[in-house]
């Protein structure tokens, strides 16, 4: 280095006396920095065939040449000292190392490597030795790490590009560059006269927002889209004096604009997909040099103000995709410099006319998303420039022809989530004939077929969620998205498709295609993604699409293809998503051919199919992307495999995996959802099970054989919601460090060998929701809790076959609030968990075990039964008014069954059999509209069985030995009841007011329905607000028939 300094010295000295001496000759270009560019250029590899649009603009560096003529360099015109090199898109691949000859050319001004590709090399803080560098490009060139402090001390800088570094080789996972709070207070403090900063896609998560308040006030333009910022941006960056450019677009940062004193400077905003408080303010008008305001998914609120019309120099506004509300405003037809309007997707009211845009002569984009009032005459001339139309989710029923007839210079039209009906007319293939290019006309109601598409410059349509039918339509050669899922198009898809070489996206899921695949699918080879789950293909899946080596996302699920498992699936380059699930694969997974090079996958599906034998461990070992991986429900053997340490969701559920579970588990520390239920795990679980992750979410090990005493140390803070540990062999008493567990809202312990007294310090977790402790061996009794709030969420309470005993846990029982609340829980019918995991649990329902699935949020049950459980049952049960099913049977309850039942509304069964009730059966019971089973036996029950409602369907062994019972459906009749109760008929109560005979059928489908039915219909009947008649139509009949059954029973008491 030393070394090239002292001849660059001597070599200038000599250009000196070149000044005085014109007669002597001598390159320009000093030999000591031609040979550093040299080095450089021997260092690094020229990739043009990567990109034939790149521009090599080294290959032009000779030895023997004067390297001031080189392309991308320039020198100084006095010294001969290289000042610039602009090697941008230059096809560069190689590392930058800290001896580069790049840092001998110590009189850099500007330095612009953007657009290439450096293989994730750091960027090197000997950058710093460029002391009068006041430009550089690094932007677009895969460089990763820390950014270097030394950075900051090049004060001399006016640009500063590090942006879109991000390198997604593993798609999900970006590498790029990260600085730190300290780093970025540095560099905001020194680069004083810093003029343009562009970090996007920088990761920028450990900078405080507000240290953007040391902004150099010399500052033009500042951009970090993507940043994952996070926090409170301070008001006063709207106020830089010589702001023209501010975008910090998809952050996570909360915006509060300022009162007044914007920068008069300010022409770009770009605030995007960001938190801004409340409504955009009156102040902004002051910003009257706009030219760009983009406040798109901002969760702004209020309407838009009537400042903006002071915006007269503003060309594009967007404000869509926020909850903006009122009327849009008719002083934009103010805006004459408008060329993007885009509004849609807000809570906009009444019914605009769209003719008021018609004096926007210059608009190119419109989108408003409201009802339309469309015109319906001839509109030549007024929309000249609209080449961008998106009238999606504005309630149109038809395609608006005049409309649309006139737009001449169409390109992009969406027509998505209308109501749009019928064929499409013939008179619409003429719109944008020459120019359309982007179609979408998705989510209506759209029928019929399509023959072909007559426009020849589309590169994507939409035809998806409609009612299409026939075969499928082929695309002109310019297609690069082709979208037509959840349609009914059928037939085998034509071969035709794959002269289409320029697609990237073919989705056609949720179809009714079938036959086989098209082999010459593995012609497109700039295909990207791929999907044709939920048809009908069958036959085996293309070896052909091994061509395809840009293919990033296959899915193929719910199809009927038969075959053995495609192992380069698993060893393609470009592919990070594959879906097989739901396929008839069978056979074993062979191991990776050596070397293995690891793939770039991150989700990884191939559930229900008939796949054996052993995972090959190798796959999981060397990835280092995996996410998403899903085994489940095959027939998968042998020990655990140990999921890759960068697993999100790792499910091999529902195989035949055997042995201990690995401590080596633990390293996947980045766990959100493990699912190793019903294998044949067995062994004690590792200590580090319950503390390994933070992000754990949904730990299931449901049916296997694991045994010893669950892990005592739970991790504090954790994120766990699910724990089933159900149908294992767990002994011991439960860890009270499950109190860590602070967003717990399922914890299934389900028959296992748990010897311990009730856990009342539970009651404490503020969201548990699903409680089961069945078949364990707790003993005891259950004492009177210590919380106010004890089980208040709780809505699952399951204890049934254990050893508990004492009186009734009944002060429990009434603090279970969320079994209390009727209309709240009917507001929302939903089921626990989320897309990637719901809950599920065995129930005790008509004295069957069932599996539920899927767990309504809105399903409420109280199973008791199988204990020595004494005492009464107080009046207060009735509060319960949201429970689902009720089982307090095999226990030693004694005394009355309380008549406030009958106030349980909701309730599907009750089970109260097997104590020594006695006395009669309340009249209340016979109330009960949803009751679809009955369970009284083994009692000390008498007198008549009541009748009517649910009570006519029920057989004898609903009431079987009890003595003193009498009357159908029991063969003994009551002798002394000389003053039976008649049945009482829905139709001898009919009242005429809502209608006839659509009441009683509507009332009718409430009898005999069961739980399968009220689940499903009775629960959604009773939600929508048209039967809200029918629910208060049932109450009033049923306080009428109360009150009569109570006159009628104390005239049978007295007598």
């Amino acid at each position: 280095m030393e070394l090239y300094q002292s001849l660059c010295f001597l070599f200038c000295l000599s250009r000196q006396l070149q000044v005085n001496l014109p007669f002597i000759t001598a390159q320009l270009c000093c030999p000591a920095q031609s040979d550093a560019l040299l080095q450089l250029s021997n260092s690094l590899s020229v990739e043009s065939e990567m990109d034939l649009d790149c521009d090599p603009k080294m290959t032009t560096w000779k030895n023997g040449l004067d390297c001031c003529s080189w392309d991308g360099v320039t020198c100084d015109k006095v010294t001969g000292n290289v000042i610039a090199i602009n090697l941008s898109f230059s096809c560069l691949q190689g590392t930058l190392h800290s001896n580069s000859s790049l840092f001998a050319l110590r009189h850099l001004q500007s330095l612009n490597l953007a657009i290439n590709n450096f293989h994730t090399s750091p960027i090197l803080p000997e950058l710093s030795v460029f002391a009068e560098l006041r430009h550089l490009n690094l932007s677009y060139s895969n460089f990763s790490g820390l950014i270097p402090i030394e950075i900051s001390h090049l004060s001399k800088l006016i640009l500063l590009d590090l942006s879109f570094n991000n390198n997604y080789d593993n798609m999900l996972v970006a590498q790029g560059l990260k600085i730190e709070n300290t780093g970025f207070k540095i560099l905001v403090r020194n680069l004083t006269k810093l003029r343009e900063l562009n970090l996007d896609w920088v990761d920028m998560s450990a900078v405080l927002p507000n240290s953007f308040s040391n902004l150099s006030s010399s500052l033009m333009f500042f951009s970090a889209h993507g940043c994952t910022l996070q926090g409170e941006l301070p008001p006063n960056i709207f106020s830089l004096p010589n702001l023209l450019d501010l975008n910090l677009d998809s952050n996570d940062i909360t915006v509060s604009f300022p009162k007044s004193n914007w920068s008069k400077s300010l022409e770009s905003l770009t605030l995007s997909y960001t938190s801004i408080l409340g409504k955009i303010p009156n102040s902004i008008g002051e910003s009257k040099n706009l030219k760009t305001l983009c406040l798109r998914n901002c969760s702004l609120t209020g309407s838009i103000p009537l400042s903006l019309v002071n915006l007269t120099k503003i060309t594009k506004l967007d404000l869509s995709q926020n909850e903006l509300t009122g009327h849009i405003p008719s002083f934009f037809v103010k805006l004459e410099r408008l060329i993007h309007l885009d509004l849609s997707f807000n809570n906009f009211t009444g019914v605009l006319d769209l003719g008021v845009f018609s004096t926007l002569k210059n608009l190119q984009v419109l989108g408003p998303t409201v009802e339309l009032n469309l015109p319906y005459n001839n509109m030549n001339d007024t929309f000249s420039k609209l080449e961008t139309l998106a009238l999606s989710s504005c309630n149109l029923t038809n395609f608006p022809f005049f409309f649309l007839n006139s737009l001449k210079k169409l390109r992009e039209l969406d027509l998505s989530k209308n109501k749009i009906g019928c064929q499409i007319p013939s008179w619409f293939w003429d719109v944008g004939k020459d120019t359309l290019q982007f179609l979408d006309i998705s989510s209506n109601l759209i029928e019929g077929g399509i023959q072909q598409f007559p426009w020849k410059e589309l590169t994507h349509v939409d035809l998806s969620d409609n009612l299409f039918q026939g075969s499928l339509p082929i695309p002109p050669l310019p297609i690069v998205n082709f979208w037509a899922i959840k349609n009914s198009f059928s037939g085998e898809i034509p071969s035709s498709i794959c002269k289409l070489s320029s697609l990237n996206g073919l989705r056609l899921t949720h179809n009714n295609f079938s036959g086989f695949i098209p082999q010459c699918l593995g012609n497109l080879t700039n295909l990207l993604v791929l999907t044709l789950s939920a048809n009908k293909f069958e036959g085996t899946l293309l070896r052909s699409l091994d061509n395809c080596k840009s293919l990033t996302f296959l899915n193929i699920s719910y199809n009927k293809i038969n075959d053995t498992f495609p192992k380069w699936l698993l060893e393609a380059p470009s592919l990070w998503a594959v879906d097989l699930q739901f396929n008839e694969f069978h056979g074993q997974i062979n191991p990776p051919t050596t070397p293995f090079h690891p793939s770039m996958l991150s989700s990884f599906s191939i559930s229900n199919n008939n796949l054996g034998g052993q995972w090959p461990e190798e796959y999981f070992l060397h990835s280092l992307n995996l996410r998403t991986v899903d085994l489940s429900n095959n027939k998968f053997e042998g020990p655990l495999p140990i999921p890759p340490p960068t697993a999100l969701f790792y499910s091999i559920a529902n195989n035949k995996i055997g042995g201990k579970v690995s401590p080596l588990i633990c390293n996947a520390t980045e766990l959100i959802v493990l699912n190793l239920s019903n294998n044949s795990l067995m062994g004690t679980l590792p200590e580090c099970l319950m503390s390994f992750s933070n992000n754990l979410m949904v730990l299931n090990l449901r049916m296997n054989m694991i045994q010893g005493v669950i892990p005592r140390k739970f991790v504090e803070d954790g994120k766990l919601r699910s724990i089933d540990f159900s149908r294992n062999r767990f002994e011991g008493t439960l860890p009270q460090s499950l109190l860590h567990c602070e967003n717990l809202e399922v914890l299934n312990l389900g028959n296992n060998r748990i010897e311990d007294t009730f856990p009342d310090w539970l009651g404490t977790l503020p969201k548990l929701q699903v409680l089961v402790l069945r078949s364990n061996m707790f003993h005891g009794s259950v004492s009177s809790p210590k919380e106010a709030r004890s089980f208040s969420e709780l809505h699952i309470f399951y204890l049934s076959n254990n050893s508990l005993s004492g009186p009734l846990p009944i002060r429990y029982i009434m603090k279970l609030t969320a079994m209390m609340n009727q209309d709240k829980r009917l507001r929302k019918l939903q089921y626990m968990g989320d897309d990637n995991y719901q809950d599920s649990v065995t129930v005790t329902m008509k004295g069957l075990e069932i599996q539920l699935v899927k767990i309504l949020t809105i399903f409420t049950s109280i199973d008791l039964s199988s204990n020595h459980f004494g005492g009464e049952l107080p009046m207060d049960i009735g509060n319960l008014k949201s429970l689902k099913g009720l089982n307090f049977s095999h226990n030693n309850l004694i005394g009355y069954i309380p008549p406030s039942i009958g106030n349980l509304t909701e309730l599907e069964w009750l089970d109260l059999s097997s104590n020594k009730f006695t006395g009669k059966i309340p009249q209340e019971l016979a109330d009960l509209t949803f009751l679809g089973f009955l369970n009284l036996s083994e009692n000390q029950l008498i007198g008549p069985i009541p009748r009517g409602r649910q009570f006519n369907t029920f057989q004898r062994g609903s009431f079987a030995r009890n003595p003193g019972l009498c009357r159908f459906p029991l063969p003994k009749t009551c002798t002394n009841s000389s003053r039976e109760i008649p049945p009482v008929t829905i139709l001898q109560e009919n009242n005429t007011d809502y209608g006839g005979w659509f009441e009683w059928r509507a009332i009718l489908m409430g009898y005999g329905c069961g739980i399968i039915a009220g689940v499903s219909l009775g629960y959604i009947v009773l939600k929508s607000r048209k039967f809200e008649w029918l629910a208060r139509l049932l109450e009033r009949k049923g306080a009428n028939m109360r009150k009569k059954w109570r006159r009628n029973a104390r005239r049978s008491h007295q007598i």
